[in-house]
């Protein structure tokens, strides 16, 4: 249910309006209906003991906030490094060696799978089998006795030479950490437990918020409606950027079909 609301851009709104408005409707419930509250309208609570749970509420979400900004700049980093290895490799000189072109065939076939199955089948969640063999053939290429030539050769049809060799290792192990650190990254969702305590912090809040106007509803509906509608919009803003390749500021993979435009000739 959750993939299907987040699938569109602004998805992750719908739960949190939701949770927010039942948060609301049971405090005002709560402080109201239980005759355990109903002192408070002659003593009610201290106005300092208000803001602590507000506080504490606030203090969660920028924990939160923290923790999804970080991903998605970790993300814009690790296609920046996936995009910059694929163009050294592509880029290395002595294109016609047969080796190397097979390694550019391995690469094509990387950016199609790696565009249609992770980017766009399940937006990066999933890793696609056929990624791991790609890059084991690849390696099977460079690590191979004889892809480097051996000094003072002349024929380097078969071979690279030594400095153009670790050029591509370095390339080669660059993409296939970038690749697992992309697939991590769009499956690590925010731990639920932090939510979990969000959203009870949130609800404490809207009890103190309620409980200090015990003795009148008027005042009582318009405290906690401003205080729900600061809690909205903060745990909003979070729920959009909950993962780096949803919502309406996801990272798109531009920069990976460039370069496969570059193989298909446009």
């Amino acid at each position: 249910m959750t993939d299907l609301i987040t699938q569109y851009a602004y998805g992750p709104i719908l739960p949190v309006t939701l949770l927010i408005i039942l948060i609301g409707l049971l405090a005002y419930k709560i402080i109201f209906s239980f005759e355990i509250f109903s002192p408070l309208a002659n003593q009610p609570i201290s106005g300092p003991f208000v803001s602590l749970p507000a506080i504490a509420f606030f203090f969660m979400v920028g924990f939160i906030s923290l923790h999804q900004f970080s991903r998605l700049e970790d993300s814009k980093q690790t296609l920046a490094i996936e995009v910059s290895s694929i163009e050294n490799m592509l880029n290395a000189p002595d294109a016609n060696n047969e080796k190397q072109q097979e390694i550019r065939g391995l690469l094509k076939e990387y950016l199609d799978v790696s565009l249609n199955e992770e980017w766009a089948g399940s937006l990066n969640q999933v890793a696609s089998p056929k990624i791991n063999q790609m890059i084991k053939k690849m390696m099977g290429i460079i690590y191979s006795p004889d892809f480097i030539c051996a000094p003072n050769s002349q024929d380097t049809k078969y071979c690279v030479s030594p400095l153009l060799g670790k050029s591509y290792v370095d390339n080669l192990l660059a993409l296939s950490n970038a690749h697992n650190k992309r697939i991590q990254l769009g499956q690590l969702d925010s731990s639920p437990i932090r939510w979990y305590l969000c959203l009870g912090l949130a609800f404490e809040a809207a009890l103190t918020t309620t409980a200090i106007h015990r003795a009148n509803k008027t005042s009582a509906i318009i405290s906690l409606t401003l205080f729900l509608m600061s809690a909205w919009l903060t745990a909003a803003t979070i729920a959009l950027h909950y993962s780096p390749y949803r919502g309406p500021n996801s990272i798109q993979p531009i920069p990976l079909l460039n370069v496969q435009k570059i193989f298909n000739g446009g």
